[in-house]
């Protein structure tokens, strides 16, 4: 505290600085200098009394300041007494802020409320006083600038610093004076005060933004009733929490949510007048109505619905014009909204649906359909509309799959509505939409369901996007997993759809024509997991293919279904083994595609792999591991003798080891081999039918086919590429060919698909005589085993038996052998090995004689695909005829009987 003769002596100083020096004749601001702020500081700190005159003294000089500073920030002077005189003032002004500055500092209890009100009140003052001159030349002048402005000034600066310093050494219970001024000045002096409202409540979010709000809430009920009428408190109310919206937007969510949560507590004035007062905010500011819709549609929820009720009585009696005017004001503000569209869709489906009471069904159902005409008029307006022209429907497109799983509900109201919004979506927004739509709904899992709903928004869409479908399934078939087998699932049935057909209404975009562009993913789908390449070979069979493919594409194709159709092979079930089937018919009827086909299909038949589905043997192993570590032969000669074994003596006998792994358990190998067959006889002989019947289809789209077919049997079976001609050589010449006839016969051995597909070729006339290197090799083998065969009876030896009355019959079948040579397989096994043998000698010499060319047949009189060869010139020669008379002469008592068919009497 200061001695009284000091506090005396500062009063007198400031009196003379106020009213000037009486020796000088110096005007009263000319006078003002850093001695009398000092002086006037020391005054307020030491002399209350002094504390209205020292205020109204810096009030002065901060005012001086701010006129010299807008004066020559609008008039941009360049004069230095101008300017000197702004510096001095500026001096002064930064002299009052760190005296005001320190006393807060000093006792921030007893000086922040004084001065932050002093500081408050003067800024509104000044803020009106020259809100006239700040305006100039600039009537639309936001808040943003003006804040911007205000802050240039160094005394305006230093007065919010002083507000903003009392505020933050005060305790959050002590700032109810500093707030309570702040509102009040707003209202005083609102709107050129509303500038440092937004100011301060960056600092203070909460605090100012619900004293905001509460504040505007009671202006709205004094001046809410009267039509059209927005008071200024409420447009300050706007500006301020627009511009907090920015930065401190959750203060602001938080805030509105109390109030709605709130106004939902009881029926008073203030209360209900809650929602009709944020939906005119709202009307106000763009950034407001985001805030206000997105926690209004939080607040809906079983327990604030029935006060809403009550509520909205109250609302369309007083604040508004009716039910119909409030409900058009509430669209008109979704509509606009940019955010919480998905929310409010949520809210307005859930409400609605038919198992909801009354009351909030009828409610939310007329709201959406009025907010769904209103887009539907804003989309279809005349001229060019941009998505941000209808904010509501742009802030739905990231959420377009959350839309599309809402139409899997069985409300069929519901479905209609979100059909129609995601309908008004790709209008506005392009195809891209439209594409998205249908490409989710394709990975739906409800086909029934799925394809009714994209069919019904394809009519919708079609006339504008008329490439929605080829783009879908494109993006569709690059899904993996459970996605990529609901997608083949639905566009099977979308397709069985379009081959029906459906009068009337008709989709033009079809999916058949879309499968048709995207063919090159189909071969990557059959190497697919689950029921995927079932499904893709479903589809493909179900389309109409292009006429004309890309080479490389059918290669691709062909590559891909020949591996999945022994796979199904092996796999129970008819359906997916004929529609296997089917697929390689169909791309055999391609000009490239038959020879390829038919090549992977030999090749499968015959592969490591396949083989065992056609009652093939697998092959043992080659390389065998020992069963037992090898053993020194020293040791083993050790153990065997009992005795020490001198060398070189008559009496000495070494054991010379073993060979591999010793004699082989024949019974054991052939137990193997049995059980290595993993189908049984019935699955084996349905495995060759369907083999069989498939060949035959892939070969009827083409003449040649057959013989296509025999070539690659010769080639896979004969593994030498010499003496392969139609040509049958001397007897003597298997000499040459032993080696390849003994290979070819345990090649039929060990595959018995192979006597199926020669006789496939035998009913395909001309197509066995390129066989004719496979007939010999097995003929030539079998003259050689019936001429050093040691049985009594031919019927003893009954593999070879049964080999050659395959083989007799096989070319019989494929008229290759005349009568009486083709009926040798019935009279065989009841004669002698020898006689077997010269009766094969003379078959081997009729084929020498007769060469089995393709030119020997003909036309078939009876209707049939196969050709036909007139062997009566050959029936009953006596070269090949001669000594099969004399074998049945010889064996007249056992086959007398065939003797009539197979020799005629005048032969006799």
């Amino acid at each position: 505290m200061q001695a009284p003769l000091g506090v005396l002596t500062d009063l007198r100083n400031f009196l003379n600085g106020l009213s000037g020096s009486p020796s000088t004749t110096k005007s009263r601001t000319e006078v003002d200098s850093s001695e009398v702020v000092k002086t006037a500081t020391n005054l307020l700190k030491n002399f209350p009394a002094a504390r209205e005159a020292v205020l109204f003294y810096f009030c002065q000089v901060i005012d001086d300041s701010i006129k010299l500073h807008l004066s020559q920030s609008q008039i941009q002077n360049d004069n230095p007494a101008a300017k000197k005189r702004l510096v001095e003032k500026e001096a002064a002004v930064a002299l009052i802020h760190e005296a005001l500055s320190s006393l807060i500092k000093w006792n921030p209890k007893g000086w922040a409320p004084i001065i932050s009100t002093w500081s408050l009140r003067l800024l509104g003052q000044m803020s009106s006083y020259h809100s006239p001159h700040l305006q100039h030349g600039h009537a639309n002048r936001g808040l943003n600038d003006t804040l911007q402005v205000w802050l240039d000034c160094r005394a305006t600066r230093m007065l919010i610093d002083l507000t903003t310093q009392s505020l933050e050494d005060l305790n959050q219970s002590e700032t109810g004076a500093c707030i309570n001024a702040l509102l009040e000045t707003s209202v005083e002096h609102s709107p050129h005060f509303d500038w440092v409202v937004a100011h301060i409540g960056g600092c203070f979010p909460h605090t100012v933004v619900t004293r905001i709000l509460a504040c505007g809430l009671q202006d709205f009920i004094l001046y809410g009733t009267e039509s059209g009428n927005i008071s200024p408190k409420l447009n300050s109310v706007v500006g301020i929490l627009a511009h907090l919206s920015f930065s401190h937007a959750t203060n602001i969510q938080k805030a509105v949510l109390d109030l709605f949560l709130t106004s939902c507590t009881d029926m008073s004035e203030q209360h209900t007048a809650v929602v009709p007062y944020l939906l005119q905010l709202s009307s106000l500011s763009q950034d407001l109505l985001d805030i206000i819709v997105e926690q209004g549609v939080k607040a809906i929820n079983q327990d604030t619905i029935p006060c809403f009720t009550q509520q909205a009585a109250i609302w369309t009696s007083k604040y508004f014009s009716g039910r119909e005017a409030l409900i058009n004001l509430m669209v008109q503000q979704v509509v606009r909204c940019r955010q919480g569209g998905l929310a409010i869709i949520n809210v307005l489906l859930q409400y609605g649906a038919c198992h909801q009471p009354t009351f909030p069904r009828e409610v939310a159902s007329e709201f959406l359909e009025m907010l769904l005409n209103e887009a539907a008029q804003l989309v279809q307006a005349s001229g060019r509309v941009m998505p941000s022209d209808v904010p509501f429907l742009q802030s739905l497109q990231p959420h377009v799959s959350n839309l599309c799983q809402m139409l899997l509900t069985h409300d069929t109201w519901q479905q209609g509505s979100v059909l129609r919004l995601l309908t008004l979506m790709a209008l506005l927004q392009g195809p891209a939409v439209s594409i998205h739509v249908v490409t989710l709904l394709l990975q739906k899992k409800d086909p029934v369901k799925i394809v009714l709903l994209i069919r019904c928004y394809l009519k919708s869409v079609q006339g504008l996007h008329s490439q929605v479908v080829d783009t879908s399934v494109h993006e569709a078939l690059t899904f993996q997993g459970r996605n990529l087998e609901n997608t083949l699932l639905n566009v099977l049935q979308l397709v069985k759809f379009e081959q029906l057909g459906e009068p009337g209404a008709e989709v033009r975009c079809k999916f058949q024509s879309a499968l048709n562009a995207n063919l090159d993913f189909f071969p990557g789908l059959f190497f697919q997991d689950g029921q995927i390449p079932h499904l893709a070979v479903r589809l493909l069979n179900s389309i109409r293919l292009p006429e004309v493919i890309h080479p490389r594409l059918i290669a691709k194709l062909s590559y891909s279904s020949v591996p999945h159709f022994f796979t199904v092979l092996s796999m129970r079930g008819e359906g997916n083994k004929k529609e296997a089937q089917k697929i390689l018919a169909t791309l055999s009827s391609y000009p490239n595609g038959q020879a390829l086909i038919l090549r992977l299909l030999m090749q499968g038949v015959f592969s490591e792999e396949w083989k065992s589905l056609f009652g093939a043997e697998t092959q043992p192993q080659k390389n065998p591991k020992p069963t037992s570590s090898s053993a020194s032969l020293l040791m083993q000669n050790r153990n065997f003798c009992s005795s020490v074994t001198l060398p070189q003596r008559h009496s000495s006998v070494f054991h010379a080891g073993i060979i591999g792994n010793g004699i082989r358990n024949r019974h054991l190998a052939n137990t193997n081999l049995e059980g290595s067959n993993d189908c049984n006889v019935e699955e084996v002989r349905s495995h060759i039918n369907l083999l069989l019947d498939t060949l035959s289809q892939c070969c009827s789209f083409n003449p040649g086919g057959m013989t296509q077919l025999s070539l690659l049997l010769v080639e896979i079976v004969s593994p030498d590429v010499m003496f392969n001609g139609l040509i049958w050589p001397d007897e003597e010449f298997t000499k040459v060919t032993v080696e390849r006839d003994l290979h070819i016969r345990r090649f039929v051995q060990d595959n018995v698909v192979v006597w199926d597909l020669l006789n496939l070729l035998a009913h395909n006339r001309p197509a066995l005589c390129y066989c004719s290197v496979i007939l010999r090799a097995i003929l030539a083998t079998l003259l050689s085993h019936w001429a050093n065969c040691q049985e009594r009876q031919a019927k003893d030896s009954r593999d070879a038996l049964d080999m050659t009355c395959k083989l007799i019959e096989l070319m019989a079948t494929g008229q290759l052998l005349p009568p009486p040579l083709s009926y040798l397989s019935e009279i065989i096994g009841h004669i002698s090995p020898h006689e077997v043998h010269v009766l094969l000698k003379d078959v081997w010499a009729f084929m020498r004689d007769n060469i089995p060319t393709p030119a020997l047949f003909g036309a078939n009189e009876r209707p049939s695909p196969s050709l036909w060869r007139d062997l009566s010139d050959y029936k009953m020669d006596p070269r090949y005829t001669e000594r099969l008379r004399l074998i049945m002469l010889a064996n007249i008592a056992s086959v007398g009987h065939l003797y009539p068919r197979f020799l005629a009497p005048d032969q006799d």
